[in-house]
């Protein structure tokens, strides 16, 4: 029984270190001053939604039959309930819990106790705001109070694109003229001021365009998308202008902390306002353990000039379109099976506590990872055949040229055997264990000098279970081969996950 039983329960041991591993890469958080991914239950249709802002909680409408509101604070703690209003899906709206605006086909519509009214038609696209309602038809833009009333109406020469309300009730607009496309702030009544212009290009589309006012400076990004020979090129930009003046505009490129590397598409951008600086919240591809990555939820600061973002998510889902609830927490919407859900991370202390213990999900996760680091053994298999061929040429040897020593069952023959193997695990494991390895392994496996030290404490650990577990009648061929067994089994089952 023992020679069946210490093997496997060797086994054991080491996938339990395996999953234990998993365990800890999966409850890594990527800031320590950050909680882990908290699910907060709240599952939506569809991921636009209107935010309001308030001191210490956020307050966010899901579009839908009904609208469903729901109330979010800085420990991630919600309320939710459904309104009467029912808001097409796609399109910005505005709702409070009295009134909603909202586009529905080609018309404006103002809502209050079950009642719609359409206030505009022909109407091409809408932008709603804590400051405000604007929408835009061709050579047109309105500015509609979140009581239904038109407050203005200015017609401009250049085709209306797209356009958002500036906190001190200027509107700032994307509007294209025939050969450029040009961005401008106005007071309705005024002149408008052209900041900033592009040349006008065959199938660029303008996206995303936000804005926050930090002190004296507007600031601004807008997304760009096209398709060259074949390949989707989406980039993000951002500027600046101070006082109306023209404004600097340059690329987007954000620096990961994690891995030095700029980002090559990241999407969903939020412009947000952090200790009077602007931050970003975007989603995009990164890793989130040395061997998986997703798209997953950053956020970044300037520093030095330079952009550099943080990851905020630790899910394994793809998560997207992030909002700020405060400056210390944050939510977004994670795409699971069974449609969006809602999810966040905050610094509150309870939060980062909360999130600290182990799940359901961690450990269905780290027990679906150890599964699959099983294929590295396979690979590890093929290589313990070349740990082989030196015991195998040895052994030939010994039986044609020392066959008495092999009946005789003398001890040396079992030791020769072995310590070849051994020594051709130090002359091959250093190659076999670099590169991948260094990344995926544990530090208890990659410290310097450990494709040396390694071999020794698996051939101590096997020779002492193959004295215990074998049987006192089996020949030197029986006692070395089960010694051999144990040595590769061990070396398989430790070093394989981490090899591929």
């Amino acid at each position: 029984m023992k020679k069946f039983g210490l093997p496997i329960l060797t086994g054991l041991v080491i996938l339990l270190l395996i999953f234990l591993h998993q365990l800890s890469i999966l409850q890594e958080k990527p800031d320590e001053e950050w909680s882990r991914t908290i699910a907060l239950d709240v599952a939506a249709e569809d991921s636009e939604m209107f935010v309001e802002h308030e001191e210490e909680v956020s307050t966010l409408y899901f579009s839908g039959d009904p609208v469903r509101k729901v109330v979010v604070n800085e420990q991630l703690e919600t309320s939710s309930e459904n309104l009467e209003y029912a808001i097409p899906e796609g399109y910005s709206f505005y709702v409070d819990d009295k009134q909603a605006i909202y586009k529905k086909k080609d018309e404006i519509i103002y809502a209050r106790n079950g009642e719609e009214q359409s206030i505009l038609n022909k109407i091409e696209g809408i932008n709603a705001s804590n400051d405000g309602v604007i929408a835009w038809s061709r050579h047109t833009v309105y500015a509609i109070s979140p009581e239904g009333t038109i407050d203005s109406e200015t017609k401009l020469p250049q085709y209306i694109k797209g356009g958002t309300f500036a906190e001190n009730g200027q509107l700032f607009l994307y509007v294209q003229s025939e050969d450029t496309n040009q961005f401008l702030t106005f007071d309705p009544g005024k002149e408008p001021v052209i900041i900033h212009e592009t040349p006008l290009s065959s199938g660029e589309l303008y996206s995303n365009l936000q804005m926050i006012q930090v002190d004296e400076t507007l600031t601004f990004t807008y997304t760009v998308s096209a398709t060259r020979q074949g390949t989707r090129v989406i980039n993000t930009y951002f500027g600046e202008s101070i006082s109306g003046e023209e404004a600097k505009v340059n690329l987007l490129k954000i620096t990961n902390v994690e891995t030095g590397d700029s980002f090559p598409r990241p999407n969903y951008f939020s412009l947000t306002k952090v200790d009077g600086k602007p931050h970003l919240l975007f989603s995009a591809d990164g890793e989130i353990s040395p061997k998986r990555s997703v798209i997953s939820i950053y956020e970044a600061s300037r520093q030095d000039g330079e952009w550099v973002a943080s990851r905020r998510s630790t899910s394994e889902e793809l998560s997207i379109r992030p909002v700020s609830i405060t400056d210390q927490s944050l939510v977004w919407m994670d795409q699971e099976d069974n449609g969006l859900v809602l999810h966040g991370a905050s610094t509150d202390s309870t939060v980062i506590e909360s999130s600290n213990e182990t799940s359901k999900d961690d450990l269905k996760f780290a027990l679906y990872y150890t599964f699959t680091a099983i294929v590295g053994m396979f690979a590890m298999l093929a290589f313990s055949f070349g740990f082989l061929i030196l015991p195998a040429v040895a052994l030939m040897y010994l039986y044609f040229a020392n066959t008495t020593a092999v009946e005789q069952d003398k001890s040396w023959v079992e030791w020769t055997i072995v310590l070849l193997c051994v020594g051709s695990q130090m002359i091959f494991l250093p190659s076999i264990l670099d590169g991948p390895f260094q990344n995926l392994a544990p530090t208890y496996l990659t410290f310097e000098g450990a494709p040396y030290v390694w071999p020794v404490i698996i051939f101590l650990v096997s020779f002492i279970i193959s004295r215990i577990g074998q049987d006192q009648e089996w020949t030197i061929l029986q006692r070395t081969s089960y010694q051999l067994g144990l040595n590769l089994g061990i070396l398989i089952f430790l070093l394989g996950p981490y090899i591929l």
